[in-house]
């Protein structure tokens, strides 16, 4: 049987901040990968922030797409919503994706993608909990919350499916499962906000049926849990084989 291509997941990357991850040291197995093999960055991907793109984000957007992947973005909280949404679209994985450059794409929220054989459900989106902090516009964008809308296409696209994924990849959690990513030390500090809140209705409502349930957002590397069926990645860099 062909190949279908290989897929790896990591946490956020804050744009230069963290992207160094996916350096060749880091990630061996990155240059052993085609353009038909796909790295998914799980929300807070950085390089799509400033008005004005600076030489920054334009270096390292040619660093991606000059490696031998093609990377993929669920858009978490800490993107630039105003630049998002004006993203030229083009039909790949029997959908629709954003073109933030040549070899980086980005998922809009709620599709069922057919990416390398699997059926991935992406809804992206979160709630910024520093956004006292962040000037609306500029560092805070509205549209960064999971809406009824979002969950409304999930539902549409889960249903065609008979509610089985093979995975589903969000940048936060569903309630039940954010506070254990949140970890034992700040736990504490949490406490739900509505887009978990929409995740975890969505989750119980439909019942869905997935592999493995894949985020980012908290900055740690948790699980996989108890059961097997969650796993929130930061510096992590795993790969799906199905198992």
């Amino acid at each position: 049987m062909k190949n279908p291509g290989r897929i790896f997941l990591t946490g956020d990357t804050h744009g230069e901040h963290s992207i160094g991850k996916l350096s060749s040291k880091n990630f061996p197995k990155g240059k052993e990968l085609t353009k038909k093999d796909y790295v998914i960055i799980l929300g807070d991907f950085g390089l799509l922030w400033s008005h004005l793109r600076t030489r920054s984000e334009t270096y390292w957007l040619k660093w991606l797409d000059d490696q031998p992947w093609t990377t993929l973005v669920v858009p978490g909280n800490h993107e630039n919503y105003y630049l998002w949404d004006r993203l030229q679209e083009k039909e790949a994985f029997n959908d629709r994706v954003r073109i933030i450059s040549h070899s980086v794409w980005g998922l809009n929220r709620g599709p069922c993608y057919r990416i390398a054989n699997r059926k991935i459900l992406a809804i992206g989106g979160a709630h910024s909990h520093d956004r006292e902090y962040r000037e609306l516009g500029k560092t805070l964008w509205l549209e960064e919350e999971i809406t009824e809308k979002d969950i409304r296409i999930a539902v549409s696209y889960t249903e065609s499916v008979n509610f089985q994924v093979d995975y589903v990849l969000t940048h936060c959690a569903p309630t039940k499962r954010a506070r254990g990513a949140m970890d034992q030390h700040r736990a504490h500090l949490w406490t739900p906000d509505g887009s978990e809140e929409l995740l975890q209705k969505f989750e119980d409502e439909t019942a869905l049926e997935y592999k493995r349930w894949y985020c980012g957002h908290y900055h740690t590397d948790f699980g996989p849990t108890y059961d097997g069926k969650f796993e929130c990645l930061y510096n992590k860099i795993v790969e799906l084989t199905d198992d």
